[in-house]
């Protein structure tokens, strides 16, 4: 029997549900760090911080999409949460290492910013 279907069909709502929340999360805690950092101009932290969200969302649900693409046949219930947990694993490290890269590159502008005035 061919697990694919199934292991999509549990893949899918996981990854979206992840995204989504953890999106979420770094939107709404991302904002007031992003307003002490761009000294308090609210309006170019908000629109830093919802192109942040979208490309964000843009980013890991393509990447989630793909990675179903190169998946290959799983045969057996324990090749398909092998499968799932080394994907979703993966995926997560992944969000997790952009979202310090971010945190990363904005206090690094943000020092530079400061060291100019």
């Amino acid at each position: 029997m061919n697990f694919n279907i199934i292991s999509y069909l549990v893949y899918i709502p996981i990854i979206f549900f992840i995204t989504v929340k953890v999106g979420w999360v770094l939107y709404k805690n991302g904002e007031v760090f992003l307003y002490s950092i761009l000294s308090n101009d609210i309006e170019v932290a908000e629109n830093i911080n919802r192109i942040l969200l979208i490309g964000y969302y843009l980013i890991n649900l393509g990447a989630a999409t793909i990675t179903i693409a190169f998946w290959d046949t799983v045969e057996t219930s324990y090749e398909m949460v092998n499968t799932l947990s080394d994907v979703l694993g993966k995926t997560i490290l992944l969000l997790a290492l952009m979202h310090y890269n971010n945190i990363f590159w904005i206090k690094f502008l943000n020092r530079k910013k400061q060291t100019l005035n």
